[in-house]
């Protein structure tokens, strides 16, 4: 089976990321992140700044040559609300028409909404170029963050508000699963992905969790064709996330979420 990882991060200086994939015993380099795409079968997968206090456009270099020595690597760098003037959104529509696949915001890790005017032109160039808006919702990875900052039900007024930006909620709003899949329901531009519900190695009660959560977002939304596979490596193995997804999705949406849904997202 062919899949797009639709959330990777590969910014392979990053200390805080590092210590974690030592003490997992994941490779956290180019040559480990190769090895993975080849042994699992992923086609592309989208590469997404790491770094949350990068300035806009977050790892713009970085990953724009990262895509040049991994045809497989697709980039989206992120937004960052204290750089959001003219000079940052004319450097972003330089990237956009590029190579650039789509933008990132970091609600959680800044202490800003989703629908603070400062991301609003982000979102018009957006629509104008068709490339989707990443916005991270749900759980921070450490404890020094707001979450309040990043629950999903603030992504409801910008869909509204822009109708023809398509918006990803990362992570499906995790733990709040069930106000992520009613903005994918309600919103036709509201798209998910099903990354990081498992830091690390996935254990026991964890299958049961993710396997009940994921179900009941798609059965409850109906909407098997906007959800998309992600797996948030390093912060997992990619071997054993597929492997925890496709328990969790049924076997007949198996082609659309791991591969269908983020192709045509994402224009690949």
């Amino acid at each position: 089976m062919k899949i797009i990882d639709a959330h990777i991060h590969t910014n392979f200086a990053d200390q805080k990321t590092r210590a974690f994939t030592e003490q997992q015993g994941i490779d956290f380099s180019l040559k480990g992140l190769q090895k993975e795409l080849r042994e699992n079968a992923v086609e592309s997968a989208i590469a997404i700044t790491t770094d949350s206090n990068a300035p806009t456009p977050g790892e713009f270099s970085l990953l724009k040559k990262q895509g040049q020595e991994e045809p497989r690597l697709k980039a989206v760098c992120s937004i960052h609300p204290n750089y959001t003037s003219a000079k940052y959104q004319s450097m972003v529509e330089q990237a956009l028409k590029g190579s650039f696949l789509g933008l990132k915001i970091y609600p959680g890790y800044h202490s800003v909404y989703p629908n603070d005017k400062r991301y609003f032109p982000f979102y018009q160039l957006a629509a104008k170029y068709n490339k989707p808006v990443i916005i991270h919702s749900g759980d921070t990875f450490g404890s020094k963050y707001l979450v309040k900052y990043a629950h999903p039900l603030a992504i409801d007024e910008i869909a509204v508000k822009f109708p023809k930006t398509t918006f990803i909620i990362a992570h499906l709003g995790n733990p709040w699963v069930r106000d992520a899949a009613e903005l994918v329901y309600k919103n036709e531009n509201v798209y998910a992905d099903i990354s990081a519900f498992c830091i690390g190695h996935a254990h026991g009660n964890d299958f049961k969790r993710i396997q009940q959560d994921i179900q009941w977002a798609i059965n409850y939304t109906g909407r098997p064709d906007k959800f998309l596979y992600g797996s948030d490596w390093p912060l997992t193995r990619m071997k054993e996330y597929i492997a925890v997804i496709k328990k969790a999705v049924p076997k007949e949406h198996h082609k659309q979420v791991f591969y269908e849904n983020a192709k045509r997202v994402f224009h690949l």
